[in-house]
């Protein structure tokens, strides 16, 4: 019985490793090919023109990615500043009308995107001494507070207040009890919910259009003109380009894990 777990486990891993990478597999094919006709299985001919193309002045590989993480990390930093307190607060503490700014939290997610982000977009009009950056992020930001505020209120929701109580009762005060006893039990979560909001900022593309005015290219502003245009050979090279900050993200929150693990381990130890 115990190996026949054993083997439907591993089969379950199987299928869901195969899902995500077999999906890759024609994106790297078509990324060295102009050309690829039914029925052939591999392409016949190849060439390095798309890569060529994408490093090159024209092809903006790099401003875009540049652009894109630059407008990530000031979406999570503005997250962290402005969610985690928010999370908090819904979390652990009673007062009139939670209840509606919860809902108000989460009208992000069933407002129609468009419809929000024009009315940020009218209020960025007037913050004009504010860069590009700082309005594509303030729209990111609208997109993924919800996802960010959930998964931290979910946590603080577990880890209650008696903690926080008996840190105040020794003395502590709340810089010191947000230090020594909540950020290292949130940490998890808090990884977590920052990768989501990597992941969900680089992939936005209206919100960076209308607010910048398709003056600061981003990968997903990059690579939509040529998607819309059929060029599947350089869509693929810039879905592997943009494919890789994301690999890395993933495995940063891997590594991330496993200190906060091994930390974990020493101190119990």
């Amino acid at each position: 019985m115990v190996k026949l777990k054993k083997v439907y486990i591993f089969l379950f891993f199987l299928f869901i490793g195969l899902f995500m990478i077999l999906p890759i597999i024609p994106l790297i094919f078509w990324s060295f090919t102009k050309l690829w006709p039914w029925p052939q299985l591999i392409p016949e001919t190849f060439s390095l023109e798309s890569w060529v193309y994408l490093f090159s002045d024209t092809g903006r590989a790099f401003e875009g990615l540049f652009n894109s993480v630059a407008v990530m990390i000031l979406t999570v930093v503005g997250n962290i500043l402005l969610g985690l307190p928010a999370a908090k607060s819904l979390s652990q503490k009673e007062f009139f009308g939670k209840g509606f700014a919860f809902i108000v939290v989460l009208l992000p997610l069933f407002i129609p995107m468009t419809v929000s982000i024009m009315g940020i977009h009218q209020i960025a009009i007037q913050l004009d001494f504010l860069n590009d950056y700082f309005h594509v992020a303030i729209a990111h930001m609208l997109v993924t507070m919800p996802y960010f505020i959930v998964m931290l209120w979910y946590q603080y929701k577990l880890l209650g207040l008696k903690l926080q109580e008996a840190a105040y009762s020794l003395g502590a005060g709340s810089l010191k009890t947000f230090l020594w006893i909540e950020l290292p039990l949130i940490t998890p979560a808090l990884i977590l919910a920052c990768l989501l909001v990597s992941i969900i900022s680089l992939s936005q593309y209206l919100p960076t259009w209308i607010m910048s005015g398709g003056t600061l290219l981003t990968l997903p502003l990059i690579i939509f003109p040529y998607a819309n245009s059929g060029n599947a050979s350089i869509v693929s090279a810039y879905s592997i380009w943009f494919f890789l900050p994301v690999l890395i993200l993933v495995s940063l929150y891997f590594v991330c894990m496993q200190i906060h693990h091994m930390k974990k381990s020493g101190y119990r130890g």
